[in-house]
């Protein structure tokens, strides 16, 4: 009799542990994966069972979703704020009623703005960095033909050009044609300020005084504001000269910063009265 009670403890103790371990299983298999929910996010998104039934509960408020056939979710809601703790559960269904099947609780985290990595791969500054002047200087003042920048012409081109074509002294450096706008038919030369920058400059015409004598810009010379243009007359230029370019220096500003400079003989030419082509 004794024998016969103790095989029935061994087979009671082992269906127990079997069991055990059965439910160890299953909790274990149990998927539900939710993705990080931060204080900007709308959408809870995250992954279970197909066809399974996913509910979040905020306040009063249940927002829920079916997963799509294979178990993905997404699940729109208001943003929250950090440290809020929010409870995700996901219902299986058992016959014809929705039962718990898994449940997550997560913490609503602070978004952080990602780091900025410098675009190494750029071979030109952005437009709107500023123009290490003393630099420029000192490259101007060795007389040799430096070019760096590129060679297409336009806006939208970066500039790092000086002493070309023979000219000592004169120099194109930043996206020049962004920010300093001129032209010229042989009688005038019209120069405008564009898009946001102030200019500064010097001119004088090319018989007058070289490019090299042509005093530097500075904040106390003439000055264009923001959208405004000057107009330069050949008569007011090369006086005892029926020929000669116009040299303008101008350092353009924005936000502060110097951020383009132009050096250029202009194109000017006296018109000789009674000669026509």
């Amino acid at each position: 009799m004794r024998k016969i009670k103790k095989s029935i403890v061994v087979a009671t103790a082992l269906f127990f542990s079997m069991t055990m371990i059965q439910t160890n299983v299953d909790a274990a298999s149990k998927k539900l994966k939710v993705n990080t929910v931060y204080d900007t996010t709308t959408k809870i998104k995250g992954k279970t069972k197909k066809k399974y039934l996913v509910k979040v509960k905020i306040g009063k408020k249940i927002y829920k979703k079916k997963a799509s056939s294979k178990g993905n979710f997404t699940i729109p809601i208001p943003k929250q704020k950090v440290g809020k703790k929010l409870t995700v559960k996901a219902y299986r269904k058992k016959n014809k009623k929705w039962k718990l099947y898994a449940k997550k609780t997560i913490t609503v985290k602070k978004k952080t703005a990602k780091t900025t990595v410098k675009n190494t791969e750029s071979k030109y500054p952005g437009k709107e960095d500023a123009i290490d002047l003393e630099q420029v200087k000192k490259d101007l003042a060795t007389g040799k033909e430096i070019s760096k920048g590129e060679t297409a012409l336009g806006k939208g081109h970066y500039y790092y050009l000086m002493n070309f074509g023979g000219l000592k002294g004169d120099a194109l450096i930043g996206y020049v044609n962004d920010y300093i706008d001129i032209d010229t038919d042989g009688e005038y030369v019209t120069m405008k300020a564009i898009n946001g920058a102030k200019l500064y400059y010097t001119v004088a015409g090319a018989s007058e005084k070289s490019m090299t004598q042509l005093e530097e810009p500075t904040f106390n010379s003439e000055h264009l504001e923001p959208r405004q243009k000057v107009v330069f007359s050949c008569y007011d230029f090369n006086k005892n000269a029926n020929r000669g370019g116009l040299y303008l220096k101008v350092h353009a500003y924005k936000n502060g910063k110097l951020i383009a400079i132009s050096y250029e003989s202009h194109y000017m030419i006296h018109m000789i009265p009674g000669f026509y082509y």
